[in-house]
């Protein structure tokens, strides 16, 4: 095992050869699933390690063996309490198996009978498995075993995946690759949208497989590499939905990260929010590759509370997209004072430097969008919503299609109707509802009036400095408007309906 602090320190378990397995670890360090010699067979198993008291445990088999293992492990969910891989029925042929302290060594089974199956990877409870299965023709298909119940993966063509090699925390992905059905494509899979490919390849012929999944899945590591050359002799990529498939020492030196001249050549794993990628170089060499994190309202339970006259910088760059535009995206509330208000948030600020979009909810479901804005300002966005007085509400920040940097947000407050502003004390408006004609009067002239839809969008501005100011809104559509009324220094926000 490895640690910054201590470097490679040997634990025991043996080598795959002959034994089989994989090393993994949970998440939070505190054991390590491995291949060891049970000291009571002298036969490779399934077992753990424990980083505290330095101990092994072994966890046994299906009861036979084939040459010196009688099982092997490949994977253990990230809490840690359950471990996977495979374990021998006869000398010829071996099921997946699930492994939990409750329950001992559970065989998975095989859906082809007198073929085998191996379980690779599980989610952060274990309750979703990914691995193989053999066909009739010895073929290896991707398999995933939700609570005890095996799917098969295969491509839009019909054609057999081959096998699974990483889950996401949640369960909902898969990945894999090196398939002559998808041209020897990485790829990642769910049950919601089958299989999306991860590619092409950066050099034609090159073969390439996807072996580490975010906790969400939406980012996925793997290699690109000749065939059959060594893994060292290929590169490393980094693949997103929104960037789609990046070279990873390219993209680690673009952020300014010294790779110490060295090829990531093959990253074997991703941790569960994105920050570290683990692998080898092409000399061989194991490598942590810290990656910048997303920023801390990366997600809508996390969104950042807003209060009237607020100016907030932030940025999207490293965000997840997870609704809306396809492009990182990141989040702030507003909660009512008590009164109704017009509520205006606004990235029309020259420190803005992309392409921005900005919608409000009512919740982080996401369902119910309540007013969206783009380039309301140029490039950049701003909305105007009326906050009950009581209700939260949902900001999202993101980018115009795909587009994603910093931005300034500022927010600004109205009373609805209000009349407190010593320069609208004689303020009025009428009629309300509006015919064809809209009359505001003021004792203070009026400098300025904007009218928007309850979308957002303008539909009229004027600056006519005067006490009193006809608008003609025979044009208008039935519906909700607000009035942007200035005088002088101050302002006023009217609902209108007609």
């Amino acid at each position: 095992m490895w640690t910054q602090d201590t470097g490679v320190v040997l634990i025991g378990g043996v080598a795959p050869q002959n034994y089989g397995g994989q090393t993994d670890i949970s998440g939070d360090g505190t054991l390590i699933s491995a291949t060891r010699i049970n000291p009571d067979t002298n036969l490779g198993e399934l077992s753990s390690y424990n980083v505290s008291t330095q101990t092994w445990t072994s966890h046994g088999s299906l009861g036979s063996s084939s040459g010196s293992s009688a099982s092997s492990a490949w994977g253990m969910s990230s809490d840690g309490l359950t471990i996977v891989g495979l374990g021998w029925v006869n000398a010829g042929s071996a099921h997946a198996i699930k492994w939990t302290a409750a329950q001992g060594v559970e065989d998975l089974g095989s859906t082809v009978s007198g073929r085998s199956t191996r379980a690779n990877a599980a989610n952060s409870d274990g309750t979703i498995i990914a691995g193989w299965q053999d066909s009739s023709s010895g073929f290896r298909q991707g398999a995933v075993w939700t609570n005890g119940v095996q799917n098969l993966i295969t491509h839009p063509n019909g054609d057999s995946a081959t096998e699974a090699g990483a889950i996401s925390a949640d369960g909902l992905w898969v990945s894999g690759g090196q398939g002559f059905s998808n041209n020897y494509q990485a790829w990642k899979w769910s049950a919601a949208t089958g299989i999306i490919d991860i590619g092409p390849a950066p050099t034609s012929g090159w073969r390439g497989a996807a072996t580490g999944l975010t906790a969400d899945g939406s980012k996925a590591v793997g290699f690109y590499r000749p065939w059959p050359a060594p893994a060292t002799f290929g590169r490393g990529f980094i693949h997103t939905d929104i960037d789609g498939i990046v070279d990873l020492t390219d993209y680690a030196i673009t952020l300014g990260i010294d790779v110490q001249g060295a090829t990531l050549a093959l990253p074997l794993g991703i941790s569960q929010d994105g920050s570290t990628v683990v692998g080898v170089t092409n000399s061989g060499q194991g490598f942590v590759l810290k990656l910048p994190s997303p920023p801390v309202n990366n997600n809508c339970s996390a969104a950042i509370a807003l209060n009237c006259d607020d100016t907030i910088t932030g940025t999207t760059t490293n965000a997840t997209d997870s609704g809306g535009q396809p492009a990182p995206d990141v989040y702030y509330s507003y909660t009512g004072s008590g009164s109704a208000e017009e509520i205006t948030i606004s990235l029309c600020n020259s420190d803005t430097n992309f392409n921005t979009y900005l919608a409000v909810y009512t919740d982080c479901d996401l369902t119910t969008e309540i007013i969206a804005n783009d380039d309301f300002c140029a490039e950049q966005s701003e909305l105007t919503f009326e906050s009950d007085g009581i209700a939260t509400y949902l900001i999202m920040v993101e980018g115009a299609q795909t587009a994603f940097g910093d931005y300034t947000l500022e927010v600004t407050c109205e009373d609805v109707l209000g009349l407190n502003n010593h320069a609208f004390s004689s303020l009025g408006v009428y009629p309300n509802p509006i015919d064809n004609e809209l009359f505001i009067n003021n004792t203070t002239p009026i400098t300025a009036v904007t009218i928007y839809t309850v979308t957002g969008q303008k539909l009229l501005h004027i600056t006519p400095n005067e006490s009193r100011v006809n608008i003609d809104t025979d044009s208008f559509l039935s519906g909700v408007y607000f009035a942007h009324i200035q005088a002088g220094a101050d302002k006023k926000v009217v609902k209108l309906i007609k």
